[in-house]
């Protein structure tokens, strides 16, 4: 029976996948990275927003701060992230970790964050403390496997107006 629980669990562990949205990249020049990508995956973009600074809690550190700019590419389904970071923000433990995600939609970031850490999955970041179910955003990692960014579902307005707006 526990074996069945496993691959269950392995397989609930995968839907977070199926609710993709946008691979991100953390790039050292956001303009330059949207001329270079924009032409080579034929792609333009939202407008470019800034977070100076945005609130990240770290898990070895607690509360700290990033300064990011981004974008998102228009086209999807999957939508390209550029973030461009400030060094020396929060962010440098995304990047430590890998400068590529995925990010998935998730009704409720606590929740996940909670459900992958039981199957080993360690938090790199999050928009909030475990206190505060980690916002509506975190970064997760589980070995060497993909950086994965569970986005809450009562963002996904905002972001969605911000992808359609005009430049």
């Amino acid at each position: 029976m526990r074996c069945c629980q496993a691959i269950i669990r392995k397989v609930d562990e995968l839907k977070v996948f199926e609710n993709l949205h946008h691979h991100g990249l953390i790039v050292d020049d956001i303009r330059r990275s949207m001329d270079i990508l924009g032409e080579e995956l034929s792609v333009d973009w939202a407008p470019i927003r800034k977070f100076d600074p945005l609130r990240v809690w770290l898990p070895d550190s607690g509360w700290s701060e990033a300064h990011l700019t981004v974008t998102y590419s228009r086209q999807g389904p999957l939508h390209y992230e550029l973030i461009e970071m400030v060094p020396g923000g929060a962010y440098e433990a995304l990047r430590a970790v890998s400068p590529a995600h995925v990010g998935a939609w998730v009704a409720d970031v606590g929740a996940e964050v909670e459900a992958l850490q039981a199957e080993g999955w360690r938090l790199i970041a999050a928009g909030a403390s475990p206190g505060h179910r980690h916002g509506q955003m975190a970064y997760m990692v589980k070995g060497q496997g993909p950086v994965l960014e569970l986005v809450g579902e009562p963002i996904r307005p905002m972001i969605e107006e911000w992808i359609a707006a005009s430049a």
